[in-house]
């Protein structure tokens, strides 16, 4: 993921605006199940927040959008809508400068 995003960025050059479009569903589904496209063996939680952290320290993030969050499936897990867009939403975070530790 690491060199992923490093030839991405610097693809990029320094001072492009970058607008950031997250897709949920590159996750793998025990960290965000209430997705349309579930992808087994996807991002685990820690390759899910470099991305949107390599974004962030590039310090050009000036719009993002988080799709493919959907609470209505899922539902044999109680707890995959909150768990998914917790996820969702701490991801935001990281793209916006929060680090995970």
């Amino acid at each position: 993921i690491g060199g992923g995003m490093d030839m991405a960025i610097e693809s990029l050059g320094p001072s492009r605006p970058l607008h950031l479009s997250y897709d949920i569903d590159a996750l793998d589904p025990a960290h965000a199940p209430s997705t349309g496209t579930i992808v087994r063996g996807g991002l685990n939680f820690r390759e899910a927040h470099y991305v949107a952290e390599a974004v962030a320290e590039t310090g050009a993030l000036i719009s993002m959008d988080m799709v493919e969050v959907n609470n209505e499936l899922g539902r044999e897990d109680p707890t995959a809508g909150q768990r998914t867009t917790e996820m969702a939403l701490v991801l935001i975070a990281s793209a916006l400068g929060s680090k995970i530790f």
